[in-house]
């Protein structure tokens, strides 16, 4: 191999190394962190009201449909990704598949484990399994991520002690911290 050979070869190496390991734009997974923030925001609203008894019984259902409509849309819109071919890096994966892991584990401990845990408490597992996925980005250098997973946790904190308004507190974490980071990935750069 001759010089200009290995340069080439370095600058290929280069290329890869910087496509990989680059700070992740999210700006086409964005949209998840908003649907999902809005919507474990919104069921987190509703519980709060009708814990205070300001919403019937039945407005449950309402909570129900938004996270199974969050379901729904993650699967057909991730479909659409891969298809799409977006470019993704492998740390691009990565971030989706924690996001996938961490939200399916809240996911079957709110439906599965219904019995286990108080209405405010399902809240909570959605609120660390959100936190998990931002903070896990935030460690590869990704500073609105960091500050939404900060969000996500300090909300926790707040509400447990603010029993009177854990619901609206546990919302308003969602709002701003997983649906707020979406929104500020759309509009970064």
């Amino acid at each position: 191999m001759d010089r200009s050979q290995a340069r080439e070869h370095l600058e290929m190496a280069d290329r890869i190394v910087a496509a990989s390991t680059r700070e992740l734009p999210l700006r086409a997974q964005a949209i998840f962190f908003i649907v999902w923030g809005l919507a474990a925001g919104s069921t987190d609203l509703i519980y709060g009201l009708i814990g205070r008894g300001v919403a019937p019984g039945w407005t449950q259902w309402i909570a129900a449909a938004l996270l199974f409509g969050a379901v729904a849309f993650s699967a057909v819109y991730g479909r659409r990704l891969r298809s799409l071919d977006c470019g993704m890096t492998f740390l691009d994966r990565e971030f989706l598949n924690v996001l996938w892991v961490a939200m399916a584990v809240a996911f079957i401990a709110n439906v599965g484990g219904w019995n286990l845990f108080p209405v405010y408490g399902m809240g909570a597992i959605w609120t660390v399994a959100a936190s998990i996925v931002l903070l896990y980005i935030g460690l590869h250098e990704n500073r609105r991520a960091l500050a939404g997973g900060v969000v996500l946790i300090v909300s926790l904190v707040v509400a447990n002690f603010s029993p009177a308004a854990v619901g609206y507190v546990l919302a308003a974490g969602f709002y701003l911290g997983y649906a707020g980071f979406g929104v500020s990935e759309l509009l970064a750069r």
